[in-house]
């Protein structure tokens, strides 16, 4: 009964009430939109710099990230990768062996990353086919050599073509090879594209002499699975056999970048939600002063308190969740477009963010976290604002309620 009242009362000013879901609607949906636009650029940096080379997470013996050298390398162990994979927020894992060496060619000599890969599990992580600028990726047991298109222009190499490595191997074994040229790679990052020699993990163990070693074991976590909670996790199985570190440890200076930009956008939500929760308050707070002759007739004919309060809070409800469905309905089409069809930026922009190691994209994040938050947000806003109309009605006096 008291629900039917509620929802009778709502329409009795069609006007009031429409002018109000309407300004929860927008509010819902810009939250939504902008929100999914943000951490959609977020997820697709992270992705672009974490995701296609470094990993969500590594795995290395004690000590490797604070002296990062061939001699810190680990065993690989079948448990330990079982261990990992039984996570089911664990996407995939592969392995990888890194070490620094001097490259030669003819008369010029620079210092690289010799980087043993396995060419099957890395493009799970990165799609290599995008980034081969000339010639043939590597294969599971190729003898020859990837590089970035940073070496191949400082030594001016073509596909064919033969380099020289020198280096250390493992507890000071000599490292000397000479590999074939059979793939240039643009890894969209100048850093990378300056430095990468990627072999295939067979032929680096060889090379360095670390046969069954790895010195990384990345971990890719399915999408927007929490790096935190896979640690945690991986943390009771291995205690300190390992040292576990997610992307924001190894690369503190883009989660800092990220942070300082959301905490941006978290003020512009902010204050769209004053906005919104000062236009519900005064709309009930008109409801209840214009209604409260009203009130006062009903509670001299019996009606107890407790339940017009009830009702009161019925109607606020009501107009809440029409607002924020009708505004997560309409965002979610729009949110879903741009996720499959991503905003691009203009051309100049583009090759600047190109040339920074970022696609020049901005696709939305489509996860369901988002409407649902911004949802319950106002949701939960309302039934704060609901606390007037019941201070209101528990100290009402009916018979001064009654006098016009």
């Amino acid at each position: 009964m008291l629900i039917k009242l509620a929802w009778r009362n709502i329409w009795r000013n069609k006007k009031r009430s429409i002018i109000t879901i309407t300004a929860i609607v927008i509010a819902v949906f810009l939250a939504v939109v902008m929100r999914s636009l943000q951490l959609g650029m977020y997820d697709n940096m992270i992705q672009n710099i974490v995701g296609s080379y470094s990993g969500h997470i590594q795995i290395h013996s004690n000590g490797y990230w604070e002296e990062q050298t061939i001699d810190n390398a680990f065993e690989y162990n079948d448990s330990l990768i079982e261990k990992i994979e039984i996570n089911q927020e664990v996407d995939h894992t592969t392995k990888r062996l890194q070490s620094g060496c001097l490259s030669s060619y003819k008369d010029l000599s620079k210092f690289v990353f010799v980087n043993g890969i396995e060419p099957d599990k890395e493009q799970l992580m990165t799609d290599w086919n995008k980034r081969l600028v000339d010639g043939e990726l590597l294969t599971k047991n190729s003898s020859s050599v990837n590089i970035g298109k940073g070496i191949a222009k400082y030594y001016n190499l073509k596909v064919g073509d033969t380099l020289i490595f020198v280096g250390q191997g493992y507890h000071g074994m000599q490292a000397v090879g000479a590999f074939p040229v059979c793939g240039i790679l643009d890894m969209k990052n100048p850093n990378l594209n300056n430095v990468s020699v990627f072999m295939s993990l067979p032929t680096a163990q060889d090379f360095l002499s670390a046969n069954d070693l790895m010195t990384h074991l990345v971990i890719n976590k399915k999408e927007y699975s929490d790096e935190q909670t896979i640690v945690s996790s991986l943390s009771e199985n291995f205690k300190e056999e390992y040292e576990i570190m997610t992307w924001q440890e190894m690369m503190p200076e883009i989660q800092q970048v990220i942070q300082a930009d959301s905490a941006g956008g978290l003020v512009m939500i902010f204050i769209l939600y004053m906005i919104i929760t000062f236009g519900i308050f005064g709309t009930v707070l008109m409801m209840t002063q214009e209604r409260k002759y009203e009130f006062g007739v009903v509670v001299s004919i019996g009606m107890k308190k407790i339940k017009l309060m009830i009702s009161m809070v019925y109607e606020t409800i009501f107009l809440t969740s029409i607002g924020v469905l009708t505004g997560v309905v309409l965002s979610r089409p729009l949110v879903i477009h741009f996720h499959n069809n991503p905003l691009e930026f203009p051309a100049e922009q583009a090759e600047m963010m190109e040339n920074q190691g970022f696609e020049a994209i901005i696709p939305f994040m489509s996860s369901y976290d988002i409407p649902i938050t911004h949802g319950l947000i106002i949701f939960f806003i309302s039934l704060f604002i609901c606390i007037y109309p019941i201070i209101t009605i528990y100290k009402l006096n009916p018979v001064k309620a009654m006098k016009r």
